[in-house]
């Protein structure tokens, strides 16, 4: 099934790791971390049997932990992190059904809060070094519910109409609403195609610039609160849009200015490479060994590799999906 918002993705630790380096390198490959009668193992065997840059990446990772947590520890409320797991096990239908997927993944409940913690000490960063007003926030935001009648996507597609039916369905239903805005809710529950929204009485909630295809976008942010669109067309369809009312922004503001970071962040790495190396000069960071330090500057310092890494992950959340989701039109 086709969903409307454009999933923005995660900027992980993983896979985005930075560091100021240090002049006083110094090579450690002869370090032995093991000794016996039959010979020792040195850094040197490990990283040779790992790769410079996975070791990089997982070195990087517990410092990067570390810095944050040192800095943020303070601001984050861990118990608001157990809640949002809390409603995650009961949408995965509990906590062992959930455990077991997390499993798959090699991963304990407990790893999965660690990180939790850890991507709320990378958006209370971001928050510090992105500077973002509300009135770009208000401008870059707006509020919206809308009816969908989808067209066909092919001839065994039973669940939209042909495009001339889903058109004079739509045109039927704007009048209705145009003539009663106030009864918008009620008629998107009982007529909208888009099943998640139809339940919510068609709200999208709010909607972010560039998060939605072009057609509808421009439409939606052409409206004042309460009025009500013009049918729209767009791939999936004829939608009516409405523009609600914005008396929840002050609540709102916080996790569309997270929202709105992460999507400044995708657009341009180098927000992210700069707000780390601030962070690594800060706490002094050195590095020890030259190969280390070489991987990191190759590859995790890299914003263009960055950038690479995030289109990866496009591609393949959009495989994963066989191609659904609403794009942004270009």
């Amino acid at each position: 099934m086709k969903t409307f918002k454009k999933v923005i993705i995660p900027v992980t630790a993983s896979a985005l790791l930075l560091g100021a380096c240090g002049n006083s390198a110094t090579d450690s490959k002869e370090d032995t971390i093991i000794s016996s009668k039959a010979g020792d193992v040195k850094v040197e065997d490990v990283m040779d049997k790992m790769g410079d840059e996975q070791v990089a990446n997982t070195s990087f990772s517990i410092l990067l932990n570390k810095l944050l947590a040192d800095k943020y520890k303070d601001k984050i409320d861990t118990k608001d992190i157990d809640k949002e797991v809390e409603k995650e096990q009961k949408q995965y239908g509990g906590k062992d059904q959930f455990e077991s997927m997390l499993k798959q993944q090699k991963m304990s409940l407990s790893d999965y809060k660690e990180q939790k913690k850890l991507q709320s000490y990378q958006k209370a960063l971001l928050n510090d070094k992105v500077n973002i007003s509300d009135k770009e926030i208000k401008e870059s935001t707006k509020k919206g519910s809308h009816i969908l009648i989808k067209v066909k996507e092919n001839k065994d597609d039973k669940e939209g109409l042909s495009d001339k039916d889903a058109k004079a369905k739509a045109e039927k239903i704007q009048k209705q609403v145009s003539e009663n805005p106030d009864k918008f809710g009620e008629i998107a529950k009982k007529e909208s195609m888009d099943k998640s929204s139809a339940k919510k009485d068609g709200s999208l909630g709010y909607v972010i610039k560039g998060q939605m295809e072009k057609d509808f976008e421009k439409a939606l942010f052409k409206l004042k609160e309460g009025d009500v669109s013009k049918v729209v067309k767009t791939d999936y369809g004829y939608h009516i849009i409405k523009a609600d009312k914005e008396n929840d922004f002050d609540k709102e503001k916080g996790k569309l200015k997270s929202q709105l970071i992460q999507q400044k962040v995708q657009k341009s790495p180098k927000l992210l490479t700069d707000a780390y190396k601030e962070l690594l000069d800060e706490y002094k960071v050195d590095y020890k060994d030259r190969d280390i330090k070489k991987a990191i500057e190759d590859s995790i310092l890299d914003p263009d590799k960055i950038k690479q890494q995030q289109q990866q992950q496009q591609q393949q959340q959009a495989m994963q999906q066989g191609g659904a989701g609403m794009t942004s039109g270009q």
